[in-house]
């Protein structure tokens, strides 16, 4: 019994010693003061497709926007009375949070230019959607303090596929769309309308109002437009310039009886193995020769992985055009290329895989996502594995032509990696004249790549997180390389600027 006493005793003890330190712990609360201030992130997330009235308990204490201005109706092309602001709060690392909005202050929007900075009343507010635009009304002019200017606003590169992934993400957001082409009337047509261009990826819609003080531009073959991105009533994503230096024109003009060489357009790079998954995140890069002009002369490029697992097995019995798990096409019927320029395929456009530097602003001519669609034309099933790391024979063909078939002959080939599966009696991947193959040894026609000589490999299997680039010199006068291709990689870190893979030593030129 004396035993158990003390058992109990013990227990109440701990009991004791334990209510103690909680409430030492309790008087320990650091007592605070929520922020007035409420970030865009939030502000959309309340809202639900209904009105939402701005209290206090609705945003957690919360009265005030802070953010950068990014409207500018000097150029009379924004909805009137709307003072669009973006701002961001930290999440995390690897999440964005910048976000845009609008603010509807009537006409004292006028009054504010890009790069304000603005504290904004919206307690008794009301958040809806008006015409489209997810908007704050029942605010004051007088609610709005201008507390900076001159302040550097955040530009957002923009795509269709990323704004079609996640609309809420951009809409408000001060964008730029790179190499935008328009499928324009040139000399006659102006940018005023709703025109629907293409970047590489996807359709996107340049709004320009009948009111907008540059509206009789005439509408290039390609452009830079930075502006506003703003919801149409079709849901295709729509970007409205502010004034006319948000729209410059990038197209050249390219003489369409001029010929093309042997070799219009070569192979200078490629990024194969991403940091992460390699699904819709790698790509190739490319050069011109001369002036190109994919409207007047549509190319194509594809890309073939003879892994023993791709299917159809055995020999590619179609060439470049097998398709299946074997080869993946990519047609390019837009955009420009000035002569001695990189331009781009791939997935996404960005540098080093997932969570990586934006390289929109680089010349890509196709960006799609080959692990969603297949091939174009037919030619190649959904894959994760555009090029291959490791395995039998892999490598990428250009062609000047989208109508491919076993014979044809292409500007450029280049092969890395393994041997097997590419190359039958009769069937093969066709090559080119270049550095690396010849069509012809002596009297021998030897046309496909693993026949007679044709066994050379521009690199072996890509190294993770490496940019494998194709160093040498091609005479545009001769259409010869006077210095042979040699392969180099450079790492690429997620964070690394465009220049990584453009700018390093030894980077393929084209010279005359």
């Amino acid at each position: 019994m004396k035993k158990i006493f003390k058992i109990n005793l013990l227990v109440a003890g701990a009991l004791l010693f334990i209510l103690a330190a909680c409430s030492k712990q309790d008087h320990q609360f650091v007592i605070s003061t929520p922020s007035p201030f409420i970030s865009n992130l939030d502000i959309r997330k309340l809202y639900k497709g209904n009105d939402v009235t701005l209290t206090k308990e609705e945003m957690r204490e919360a009265t005030v926007i802070a953010g950068q201005v990014t409207s500018d109706h000097t150029g009379r092309n924004l909805p009137e009375g709307l003072l669009f602001v973006q701002n961001s709060r930290k999440v995390s690392a690897t999440i964005d949070s910048l976000r845009g909005i609008a603010i509807n202050i009537g006409a004292a929007a006028a009054n504010y230019l890009p790069g304000d900075s603005v504290h904004i009343r919206i307690e008794g507010g009301v958040l809806k959607r008006l015409n489209g635009v997810l908007q704050i009304t029942g605010i004051p002019a007088s609610n709005v303090q201008k507390v900076a200017s001159g302040i550097n606003v955040i530009m957002t590169p923009v795509s269709a596929v990323t704004m079609l992934a996640k609309p809420e993400n951009f809409e408000g957001l001060f964008g730029v769309v790179y190499n935008s082409n328009f499928e324009p009337n040139i000399g006659v047509e102006r940018i005023e309308g709703v025109k629907t261009f293409n970047e590489g990826s996807g359709n996107i819609q340049m709004n320009v109002n009948s009111t907008a003080t540059f509206k009789t531009e005439f509408l290039p073959y390609s452009a830079n437009v930075m502006g506003l991105i703003i919801p149409s009533a079709t849901g295709v994503p729509q970007i409205w310039p502010r004034i006319k230096s948000d729209f410059m024109a990038t197209s050249i003009v390219v003489d369409p009886s001029v010929p093309l060489g042997p070799n219009p357009a070569i192979i200078t790079g490629y990024f194969a193995d991403p940091d992460g998954t390699d699904a819709n995140y790698e790509y190739i890069q490319l050069m011109a020769t001369q002036d190109l002009d994919f409207r007047q002369k549509p190319f194509s490029v594809f890309t073939t992985n003879n892994a023993g697992a791709s299917t159809p097995t055995g020999a590619p019995t179609g060439g470049w055009a097998t398709g299946g798990l074997r080869t993946y096409k990519f047609n390019i019927t837009r955009g420009t290329v000035a002569k001695g320029t990189f331009f781009y395929v791939g997935g996404y456009k960005v540098i080093g895989g997932t969570n990586s530097t934006d390289i929109s602003q680089a010349n890509w001519v196709v960006s799609k996502l080959y692990n969603n669609l297949p091939g174009d034309d037919g030619v190649g099933d959904v894959t994760a594995n555009l090029l291959a790391n490791s395995g039998n024979a892999a490598g990428m063909a250009v062609f000047a032509t989208t109508n491919v078939g076993l014979n044809t002959v292409p500007s450029d080939v280049a092969f890395y990696a393994g041997t097997g599966n590419a190359f039958a009696s009769g069937v093969g991947y066709a090559i080119v004249d270049n550095d690396f193959y010849k069509r012809n040894n002596g009297t021998s026609f030897q046309p496909f790549y693993r026949q007679g000589t044709n066994t050379d490999k521009v690199g072996a299997n890509p190294e993770a997180a490496q940019f494998s680039y194709l160093g040498g010199v091609y005479n545009a006068a001769t259409k010869t390389w006077t210095t042979k291709r040699s392969h180099k990689t450079v790492a690429v870190p997620k964070t690394s600027p465009l220049a990584v893979i453009q700018e390093m030593t030894g980077a393929t030129r084209v010279i005359n």
